[in-house]
């Protein structure tokens, strides 16, 4: 069985494809400018992952809408419509904690309340997934992941920690630090992945660890374990608090134990 990933680029989809969750991938925006890469799939039985969105580091950049909403979801379509034909027998499109906006305790139940652009078209795309695999009878499951760290990660705030004391740079931190995030480290999330390709109705699951903390309280507990990190602050509106329900990874998975990003940060410090 082929499981082809759309968006090869992300730290996820390296790491999908190293533990052969997926065994091929393709760029969403090589995609866009030539959808025929796609016909070396239209005729197998097929798993698809979708990991494709606006470049990480470019999520809060309005300057070419167009652009932001090609990469977003418009292109989720185009793949849709062009494989409309192939025997698809699994869809995995990766969301985000986002889409519930503030909540202290996120269960795949709750009513959405995306409060940024960035989770409304998230929002967007895992509707067009649902109508798409409802209306042609194929297994999906929506993951909507909290905050992810590991990996090749440059981008999430428990990278920059770790970039930020490998160079001696001042690191740069979001309303003091004071928000409430749920971190989860990305070998748990191949793991979901992993058995996500076989499990069978399950529309929505969240990946996350169930446990809030927040940077400040990370910072606070490296300086007590002798790291101290220079910090510059910026105010911008946020999501104060995001955490998850994850008993449905849990049963999933047959487990409760996750990896602590404390114990992360403080062994990829300690080796440095």
């Amino acid at each position: 069985m082929t499981t082809l990933i759309i968006g090869q680029n992300s730290n996820l989809s390296g790491a999908l494809l190293t533990s052969r969750v997926a065994t091929h991938a393709l760029s969403s925006r090589e995609l866009t400018n030539n959808i025929a890469l796609l016909d070396a799939y239209t005729t197998q039985p097929l798993n698809l992952i979708f990991n494709n969105f606006q470049t990480a580091v470019s999520l809060n950049d309005g300057a070419h809408l167009s652009e932001y909403i090609e990469n977003s979801i418009h292109i989720t379509a185009k793949i849709l419509d062009y494989l409309r034909g192939t025997p698809i027998r699994k869809i995995i499109y990766t969301s985000s904690s986002s889409v519930y906006g503030n909540n202290v305790l996120c269960s795949e139940r709750d009513e959405l309340k995306p409060i940024s652009l960035h989770a409304a078209l998230k929002v967007s795309n895992e509707k067009l997934i649902e109508k798409y695999a409802q209306d042609r009878g194929i297994d999906y499951t929506i993951a909507r992941i909290f905050n992810m760290y590991g990996g090749n990660d440059t981008f999430s705030i428990v990278g920059k920690i770790i970039t930020s004391h490998l160079h001696n740079q001042e690191l740069t931190i979001i309303n003091n630090g004071n928000a409430i995030r749920d971190f989860v480290h990305i070998d748990t999330v191949v793991e979901v992945y992993q058995r996500l390709l076989d499990a069978k109705n399950l529309p929505i699951i969240n990946i996350g660890s169930a446990r809030g903390t927040s940077v400040r309280n990370l910072l606070d507990f490296l300086k007590n374990h002798g790291f101290h990190l220079q910090t510059r602050n910026l105010t911008r509106d946020e999501l104060k608090i995001s955490t998850a329900d994850n008993t449905i990874m849990a049963d999933l998975l047959g487990k409760t134990e996750y990896s602590d990003v404390e114990s992360y940060l403080l062994s990829r410090l300690s080796c440095s």
